[in-house]
């Protein structure tokens, strides 16, 4: 935020159902700040292959440019694999702006949609995973590739833990917990198989744990959390992991609560942070004015939480509570796009979330 009390956002609308998603989360998030007095201060700029058809790269300077003037940031979904050969960025934009911006800490709040016919009804976890390391190959190594073929028929992934993304990562989990009011941790870890890296891993939670005294730590591994959680999900409300663990997990506990369609989460570090949905960009009904805006609007929300928590100004969480609420009654009310058997179109949900605010 601006010392004015502007919050100043980058808007960047994506491939696919993004650009119409975006446009009516804008919508939503200026409407809940108007009404509880927040000023918003929004620039736009290309992601994605609207980018591409400009620049000639997926994500050109002229966006970074703007993502480093602004704390926060709006990002529709982008495509994966489909961007032409001679894209300069060679891989998803998404995973290079959370390497290269050091949004280290990936928040996936799940919880369970009657609309959705989850499998555990009263599902409600969260899974934070570290973001920027792992075996990721895009995120692992700030020069190079993490995986090679040293012959035609062998393959070898690298998988990278440092104590420095470790510590901040750990951090940000039990300021999290303290933040949400959460008691307890469960680090799902793999400890008998990578006993060095998630060694590192844990080590950086064990050493500031006394720091934190109403919050306890649960060491799990990673496949008992697995096989434990849908029987007994109750027990972990809250899971901090390593990367890859956490983007299996998060997807995991989505399906058990009926998928991903309205899963928001939220990339962040200690000064920038960037709404995501889980989704993908859904080229099938792209520019049919149907998606499901739930999940963007819902990751927004969970942007002006991470303002409130970083500056403590009420009117972030006034509209952030006002977003979440307003999106449940909607659906709740019977309102709903056609992934949730309704029939109402991307802008007539939105508007009806508007006159819920």
């Amino acid at each position: 935020m601006s010392i004015s009390g502007k919050l100043n956002l980058a808007v960047m609308a994506g491939d696919g159902v993004g650009p119409e998603i975006t446009d009516v989360t804008v919508d939503v998030l200026q409407t809940a700040a108007d009404r509880v007095g927040l000023p918003l201060g929004l620039e736009r700029c290309l992601v994605g292959l609207r980018s591409y058809e400009k620049y000639k790269t997926t994500l050109a300077q002229e966006t970074l440019d703007v993502l480093k003037e602004h704390p926060g940031w709006i990002l529709g979904p982008t495509s994966a694999g489909e961007y032409p050969k001679d894209d300069p960025m060679r891989g998803h934009p998404s995973g290079y702006l959370r390497r290269n911006f050091s949004l280290f800490a990936n928040v996936r709040p799940v919880k369970a949609w009657p609309q959705l016919s989850p499998l555990i009804p009263d599902l409600d976890i969260t899974v934070i995973r570290e973001n920027t390391e792992g075996f990721y190959p895009d995120r692992n190594l700030a020069w190079g590739y993490g995986e090679f073929m040293p012959t035609k028929d062998v393959a070898l992934s690298l998988r990278v833990i440092t104590q420095v993304a470790c510590d901040r990562f750990a951090r940000f989990s039990f300021e999290y917990a303290k933040a949400t009011g959460q008691k307890k941790i469960s680090i799902a870890h793999k400890r008998t198989a990578l006993p060095q890296t998630e060694g590192v891993f844990i080590g950086a939670f064990e050493r500031i744990k006394d720091e934190y005294s109403g919050i306890d730590l649960e060491l799990l591994r990673v496949d008992t959390f697995s096989s434990s959680m849908p029987r007994d999900h109750r027990k972990f409300p809250l899971v901090a992991t390593t990367n890859l663990f956490g983007d299996i997990l998060s997807d995991q506990c989505s399906g058990l609560a009926g998928g991903v369609g309205i899963a928001p989460s939220l990339n962040a570090s200690t000064t920038q942070a960037m709404s995501q949905a889980v989704h993908g960009t859904a080229p099938d009904i792209a520019g049919k004015g149907i998606a499901n805006p739930s999940a963007l609007i819902l990751s927004t929300a969970m942007l002006l939480r991470w303002f409130f928590q970083n500056n403590g100004d009420i009117r972030c969480k006034q509209a952030a509570d006002l977003m979440e609420k307003a999106v449940r009654s909607t659906i709740d009310a019977g309102t709903t796009t056609p992934d949730l058997g309704g029939k109402a179109t991307t802008s007539s949900f939105a508007k009806a979330v508007m006159e819920a605010i």
